[in-house]
């Protein structure tokens, strides 16, 4: 599939007005998927055994990026790669199998534009999946990220900055299954190697000197991962209120 890149971010509009002689055309609304990375929580799904380490998955930031096709009869496509498999791959540690190598995600959107739920699908992607052999005498690492029924979420006030996805992840022969929500864009919120929620703050507070807001949409609810330490979303999605 021959694609081309578009970066869009939260400055996309999704309807814009032109002018011309015979009057005023309005463009159809189209999917919007935000440039960049997401901060990104897993949810073990029911019925997963806890104690395995595939089922141990921490937030994360997960790449996002919307390619339009060439191809104007074709869908369009958005990719995933997690930030785990981004630098495990240019870890000196490892090896990497190139057979064994597809580093990110690839899948079509159903439609052009927001469905009636105002949600952007895209049912299905490749799988990512590594295979790393270790350089220092180490464990091998064998990884797959199996994502499926990606919905990017596109209204005037959250354009393309919330998804909603499923995870199949396996590590080493251990395989668990995650819902999976993120927000854009990914903002840190350590103090101290602690969390600090004030970060998260969209509005700035000079008196405590904190000079700008987090950048964070002001209607997304959220607080400071503990573990991660970057801000998260606390509703489910789409949340729309702080």
């Amino acid at each position: 599939m021959n694609l081309r890149l578009i970066g869009l971010g939260t400055g996309a509009v999704l309807a814009a007005s032109t002018l011309g002689a015979c009057g005023t055309y309005q463009q159809d609304p189209q999917c919007v998927v935000a440039k960049g990375a997401f901060a990104t929580v897993y949810t073990l799904k029911e019925g997963q055994d806890a104690t395995q380490e595939c089922a141990q998955l921490k937030p994360e930031r997960v790449g996002m990026e919307k390619y339009f096709s060439v191809d104007p009869s074709a869908p369009d496509s958005v990719t995933m790669r997690s930030r785990v498999v981004g630098e495990l791959l240019v870890d000196p540690k490892y090896q990497v199998e190139p057979d064994a190598h597809q580093p990110h995600s690839l899948g079509a959107l159903s439609t052009d534009a927001p469905g009636p739920d105002n949600f952007c699908e895209v049912p299905s992607l490749n799988p990512t999946q590594v295979v790393l052999r270790s350089t220092t005498g180490g464990a091998n690492r064998s990884l797959t990220y199996a994502w499926s029924n990606l919905r990017v979420y596109n209204t005037p006030e959250i354009p393309g900055t919330q998804f909603t996805a499923e995870l199949r992840y396996s590590e080493n022969g251990c395989t668990a299954e995650y819902t999976v929500k993120g927000i854009w864009p990914v903002v840190s919120c350590g103090t101290g190697g602690k969390p600090d929620d004030s970060k998260c703050d969209p509005n700035p507070d000079p008196a405590s000197g904190r000079y700008r807001g987090s950048g964070i949409n002001p209607i997304f609810p959220v607080k400071c991962d503990p573990v991660a330490l970057f801000c998260v979303l606390t509703g489910e999605v789409p949340s729309d209120k702080p």
